[in-house]
């Protein structure tokens, strides 16, 4: 039998770290993003206008789609727990 706290915990970590990853892959995009415009050339090519507002927005609709399928991970585990389960009686043994 599995432990079900240390797979709590481990689930709960993997989240944390998915959740975690997700602005910091964010902020370095734009760090990479405002390192190349250094020379104006690349200034020219990389129209952005997204702003600190559009960051916000993006990093709040990732989190609403990790909630979102960790939400409906746990309703699909807790529907497979709560259906019977099937015993097949093997005739030529009895």
């Amino acid at each position: 039998m599995r432990d079900r706290v240390a797979s709590a915990a481990a689930r709960l970590v993997r989240v944390c770290v998915v959740l975690a990853l997700v602005p910091v892959m964010l902020l370095t995009g734009i760090a990479a993003a405002s390192a190349s415009t250094a020379d104006g050339v690349a200034a020219s090519n990389m129209q952005f206008p997204i702003g600190p507002v559009g960051v916000a927005a993006v990093v709040v609709g990732l989190g609403g789609l990790v909630t979102g399928l960790v939400r409906h991970r746990r309703r699909e585990t807790a529907a497979s727990k709560s259906e019977p389960e099937t015993v097949i009686i093997d005739k030529a043994a009895a």
